[in-house]
């Protein structure tokens, strides 16, 4: 599997970070997790195929992680170069269809695909299987309904996803022994904001799972002006990275 960082900032700007997207690509399919204001304009900037996207993973249902997919049903309805007849799959956590559905009264007969299905699948604490990865949904502690994402390919190496979370005992349990900790870090250790990360938060939590490589993400401005490596190695010792905007990683 392979992992593009298209956006590891919030809504809040600052330069070259955008809203929260990542293209993941595995051998049989390309998911988008997530995506935020900018994320599809992300995706023909770092040179990827948006054409390819089969599946969409949401997290929770807060703008700074949604806000393109409006844009995204829009481009595959008008772009004549989509292969036509075909199929996306939407996988969110509950009420998202809802969510969708109050979309389409405002911007229905505008961005709909007319050729391409569209098949939606409410998580929470599920497992979907797809040709050549698992996708493993649990709760975490950020709306009543924000879940995390583990995949896990044919061969057993996974990454994990946490979206917005606070530390809690299911998202360890979630991620543990993961090779890939995708996990946001929001707020500085003095700043701490419910609903959020900070540095020593996902260092200890990176530590208690064991992953094999961390990547922080999801930053909000005040934190880039602190030394969150530091912060973090204080508990764990393992690799760690900050995550940018075109980052790629192989899982």
């Amino acid at each position: 599997m392979k992992l593009t960082v298209l956006g590891s900032g919030s809504l809040i700007p600052v330069p070259q970070r955008g809203n929260s997207g990542y293209f993941l690509e595995t051998k049989e399919h390309t998911c988008l997790l997530d995506g935020g204001s900018g994320t599809l304009r992300r995706i023909a900037d770092f040179g990827l195929n948006y054409r390819s996207i089969d599946t969409l993973l949401y997290t929770h249902l807060h703008p700074d992680h949604t806000f393109d997919l409006v844009p995204l049903l829009f481009a595959f309805r008008h772009d004549p170069a989509i292969p036509t007849p075909g199929s996306l799959r939407i996988i969110g956590p509950p009420t998202f269809k809802t969510h969708f559905d109050q979309l389409m009264e405002i911007y229905g007969e505008w961005v709909l695909p007319e050729k391409i299905e569209l098949n939606f699948q409410e998580v929470f604490r599920d497992t979907v299987t797809l040709e050549d990865v698992e996708i493993i949904a649990n709760h975490t502690e950020h709306t009543e309904q924000s879940v995390t994402y583990r995949i896990v390919d044919r061969g057993g190496r996974d990454l994990f996803y946490s979206g917005d979370t606070d530390l809690c005992d299911e998202l360890i349990e979630s991620a543990r022994g993961v090779d890939l900790l995708l996990l946001e870090c929001s707020r500085p250790d003095d700043k701490k904001a419910k609903g959020h990360l900070t540095p020593s938060e996902c260092g200890k939590i990176a530590a208690e799972v064991g992953c094999e490589h961390l990547v922080l993400t999801h930053f909000y401005p005040d934190v880039l002006e602190t030394d969150i490596i530091a912060s973090v190695s204080k508990h764990y010792e393992g690799k760690v990275d900050l995550a940018y905007d075109g980052m790629q990683i192989e899982v």
